[in-house]
């Protein structure tokens, strides 16, 4: 299992939420405006307290007062129009930087490689592309980066019209800036690591429920329910701590120690605000309209110290999404392989040699030759490096060394969008969508070609079963096809390679779930499908491959032997051990 470098900077998610804030300028501009416009209106409201007291009031002006009264409704009114219309805007812009990480992750993550992907539980990706992309653009972007302008300009604003009104008092009042910021910078450490740890209990809630749900029949079958239940009680218990620290450490650092620092500052500023009115420097209006934006001004300080607090949240949850950023993507060259009508590929493999990282080898110094149109076999026991094969040919693995060929060309130079787009797949893990039986078979977006989709559908002998259906090929196949039995997955997917009417047919155990009517028809299909293609059938059911042209058996990723069937029976080796085992007939010339 990979682990990830706590200590590197986050690198593309960071420089995507720049690239995205250029595309805004014009909403980030028109932001600014609002906030500047908003930071003035704001001022407003403690200088009409000064004017009622001390001016308004002592002179007994009913009018000056009234108008002053009202200034104080309608100056609220338009700041909180001002702040919904900021607001809107901010969370417009962050959405879309939101949208932008996780399109761009999304996309990066359809063409890593498998040996990368597989570092990750699929419940980290989920998380991370939608959790943690979410902080970025929605919470930190719209809640705190763009904020963090709008409160400078307030901050500004507010510290010049207390400087205004008594710049000794404005000094004094300043003393709890530095304060604040330091106890700040000393919990930036500990709020990273707490972050973290709370991201990654996330992340594996997710990854459990992603398992545990597809995993029901088995939890069942085993009467292990208790100890589900124990295991996701586990999760929860850790996850109300962690989240209870993290809930502790905000409010601590956030509210109740600026608190006790700023209701300090405010008694020195009452007590020396006293001694001024006393020495006649200062009126009591502008002492309450100083203390008017006293609060004002530690709230805005308040803020801009926690987006430097969220900013390592921010980094924590870019550190994870640049985790998959960094995830190489599968090589591919830029030859495009010939598309020839009706002509079988050929294929060569050549001291091919593979692991999946494990230690041992998937197929190990592979050499052979597959002609143009021809049959192959490959049986061999479990394990034995068989499907390896179909891995390296479709370019999900690249080899450690040796080469891949087809049609003479090195699988390394040739793209890969064009070798998988001639090659019609069957795995023995079939997987449909949650969609119709006629989309999954036009998979994944041939148009709505019903004619083509039944052709398909009838080669693979599932065509009759479908139109018994209450809605045919329109009838929705649930979460990974599993309101259908294994073998009419399998069929359906039978039908989706032979759409594409591929130049070479690669069938992993595609009949291993067909009882033995419905196998023979599918065999009498593949025969049929298989004329002007070639076609590599992994079978551990011999008979599915006894009309090959030639069986390479597999064992610890070799070819032990090979040959037609006659020529394997009369070695007596392990084929012919096999072919006893499954109680089929031995033909006469081999008795």
């Amino acid at each position: 299992m990979r682990t990830q470098n706590s200590s590197a900077a986050p690198k593309r998610s960071f420089h995507l939420v720049k690239k995205e804030l250029k595309g805004q300028l014009p909403r980030v501009t028109l932001l600014v405006v609002l906030a500047s416009v908003g930071a003035g209106v704001g001022l407003i409201q403690p200088l009409l307290f000064k004017s009622l007291l001390d001016n308004a009031i002592p002179a007994a002006d009913l009018r000056q007062i009234v108008l002053l009264l009202a200034g104080m409704v309608v100056v609220p009114v338009l700041s909180a129009g001002l702040h919904s219309a900021n607001h809107y805007l901010r969370s417009y812009i962050g959405e879309g930087v939101s949208q932008r990480l996780r399109q761009e992750l999304f996309d990066h993550l359809l063409h890593v490689r498998f040996a990368d992907l597989e570092q990750f539980k699929v419940g980290e990706h989920i998380h991370r592309l939608t959790s943690a992309c979410g902080k970025i653009g929605e919470v930190y972007v719209s809640e705190h980066l763009l904020p963090f302008v709008m409160n400078a300009i307030l901050l500004a604003g507010t510290l010049a019209a207390m400087a205004a009104l008594n710049w000794r008092l404005c000094l004094l009042a300043l003393l709890a800036f530095p304060l604040s910021y330091l106890l700040t910078r000393k919990t930036r450490g500990y709020a990273q690591g707490l972050y973290r740890e709370f991201s990654k209990v996330l992340e594996d809630g997710k990854s459990y429920l992603h398992e545990v749900f597809p995993g029901l029949r088995t939890i069942r079958v085993f009467n292990a329910e208790t100890h589900e239940k124990m295991r996701w009680h586990r999760w929860i218990d850790r996850h109300w701590r962690v989240k209870a620290k993290v809930h502790t450490f905000h409010e601590l650092i956030r509210t109740v120690m600026p608190e006790f620092i700023n209701y300090t500052a405010a008694g020195l500023i009452y007590g020396y605000g006293a001694f001024e009115i006393i020495n006649g420097r200062m009126t009591v209006g502008g002492l309450v309209a100083f203390v008017a934006y006293l609060p004002r001004s530690y709230s805005v300080l308040q803020a801009l110290l926690g987006t430097h607090v969220n900013l390592q949240e921010a980094r924590v949850n870019a550190e994870m999404v640049d985790a998959l950023f960094d995830l190489s993507k599968e090589p591919s060259g830029e030859t495009l392989l010939p598309s020839t009508q009706m002509a079988g590929a050929a294929l060569t493999f050549q001291n091919v040699s593979f692991d999946y990282g494990r230690g041992d080898f998937g197929v190990q110094d592979l050499t052979f030759h597959v002609a143009s149109g021809e049959f192959i076999g490959v049986v061999g026991p479990s394990g034995g490096g068989k499907s390896t094969i179909f891995d390296l040919i479709l370019g999900f693995y690249a080899p450690q060394s040796g080469m891949i060929a087809i049609d003479g060309v090195n699988l390394r130079e040739l793209s890969l969008a064009t070798v998988r787009s001639q090659i019609g797949f069957v795995s023995q893990d079939t997987f449909l969508w949650n969609d119709s039986i006629g989309k999954n078979i036009l998979y994944p977006d041939r148009g709505d070609d019903t004619d083509r989709s039944r052709q398909a559908a009838q080669e693979a002998q599932i065509d009759e079963f479908i139109m018994a259906l209450p809605d045919d090929y329109e009838t929705v196949v649930g979460e990974q096809g599993m309101t259908l039995s294994g073998g009419e997955r399998q069929r359906i997917a039978i039908a989706r390679a032979l759409l594409q009417n591929p130049r070479l047919l690669l069938l992993d155990e595609a009949t291993s779930a067909l009882d033995a009517l419905t196998e023979q028809r599918v065999r009498t299909a593949i025969d049929k499908a298989r004329v002007g293609r070639t076609t590599i059938v992994v079978a551990h059911r011999l008979i599915t491959v006894l009309q090959a042209d030639r069986i390479m058996v597999i064992d610890k990723g070799q070819i032990i032997e090979m040959g037609n069937l006659q020529e394997l029976l009369a070695r007596r080796g392990f084929f012919y051990d096999l072919y006893q085992a499954q109680s089929l007939d031995l033909p006469q010339s081999v008795l």
